[in-house]
């Protein structure tokens, strides 16, 4: 006998609040609070009850995380505004800028990495210790004090969940769609650079990128050097992933003079710090907390400080026409760099001047 074969039942992501789950983030000091008690998270919140707290836990760092782009969004300092990418008419993520922040002089591009959601440093310290380390909130708010432009990124919600809302690759349940451009983080910081940036009105963009956001941007600077280095004039990088692997003399000679890196450390504040992988002057940062992830609050000044300097130096960095042409440089570490992500194109004919997955 023929039996039909059943249809594939679509399965809704399960999406829960916080409210509904009894929390929500102090407006006056951002911490995640109990609605009832209003005491602050712990992680012991049901007492001993090792598999309760474990899945609330859980449940906390899936749906806290989406709160910061609602706050980039009606925050009274911010008052940021939603650009889809690739735009409405098809599933896409958010950035945020600031109004009128791609007319200003000064642009500063906050980038975070690790699989977060947009504007979130740290999951854990997000719902730990609260929205000024855990978000990019008041390193925006600071650069606004500045009368920088802000736009952050959002570069891993690269999926759209079968109800339509963008999610990421560790958080999304049940089937999804890709997000056209932002397929990757490294697409969609290429994606957004070539699309909105590049183009724009502002005439200096300093970039602030987190982690594994430090190999999108790096990528940036090595698939379309002549027109980034027109606009970009300083990278500020944070504990970044990023490795000068195969750049040639050009992009090295940029990033010797133009960016910089606040790595995590047991050394003194400000301590130069011997790295080859990133090609740039290297600080420490003391970070005495248990949490890698509250390096990037505890460097805000001395970052935004930088991008301070970079915006008043402006893009005369070096000169371009003293640069040798040469091949990539070898690196004998080769086997140990698995954080590289090229398009690999079958067509002889490539673009001389851009990257072929988002030029």
């Amino acid at each position: 006998m023929f039996v039909r074969p059943k249809k594939p039942v679509v399965e809704e992501p399960v999406r829960v609040s916080l409210k509904e789950l009894g929390f929500e983030f102090d407006s006056r000091d951002g911490l995640l609070r109990n609605i009832d008690t209003h005491k602050p998270y712990r992680h012991e919140h049901f007492g001993k009850d090792k598999t309760k707290n474990a899945e609330l836990y859980e449940k906390l760092i899936q749906n806290a995380p989406r709160k910061v782009a609602q706050l980039l969004e009606t925050d009274s300092d911010l008052r940021m505004e939603p650009i889809a990418v690739p735009d409405l008419n098809q599933p896409h993520c958010n950035i945020y800028a600031t109004p009128g922040a791609l007319s200003k002089e000064r642009l500063v591009v906050i980038v975070n990495g690790n699989g977060n959601f947009c504007g979130v440093w740290g999951w854990s310290i997000l719902v730990k210790c609260g929205m000024q380390p855990g978000s990019v909130i008041e390193y925006a708010r600071e650069c606004v004090k500045r009368g920088f432009g802000v736009l952050v990124l959002n570069p891993n919600e690269n999926i759209c969940g079968s109800d339509g809302i963008p999610d990421t690759f560790n958080t999304c349940t049940g089937y999804a769609t890709n997000i056209e451009g932002s397929e990757t983080p490294e697409e969609h910081v290429g994606y957004v650079w070539s699309h909105i940036i590049r183009g724009s009105k502002a005439e200096k963009v300093v970039f602030v990128a987190y982690s594994t956001a430090g190999i999108a941007v790096t990528d940036l600077l090595r698939y379309d050097f002549e027109r980034f280095t027109k606009k970009a004039v300083g990278i500020a990088y944070i504990d970044s992933a990023h490795s000068v692997f195969q750049l040639g003399s050009g992009p090295l000679v940029w990033l010797e003079a133009a960016a910089k890196q606040w790595e995590t450390s047991n050394e003194p504040e400000g301590t130069a710090i011997l790295n080859s992988r990133t090609g740039c002057p290297t600080v420490s940062v003391t970070n005495n907390t248990n949490y890698r992830e509250m390096t990037p609050s505890i460097c805000m000044e001395s970052v935004l400080e930088y991008a301070e300097q970079c915006f008043e130096r402006g893009a005369k960095i070096i000169d371009m026409s003293q640069l040798p042409f040469d091949e990539p440089i070898e690196d004998s570490a080769l086997d140990a760099v698995e954080d590289i992500h090229v398009i690999q194109s079958t067509t002889s004919n490539l673009p001389s001047d851009g990257y072929i997955g988002w030029d």
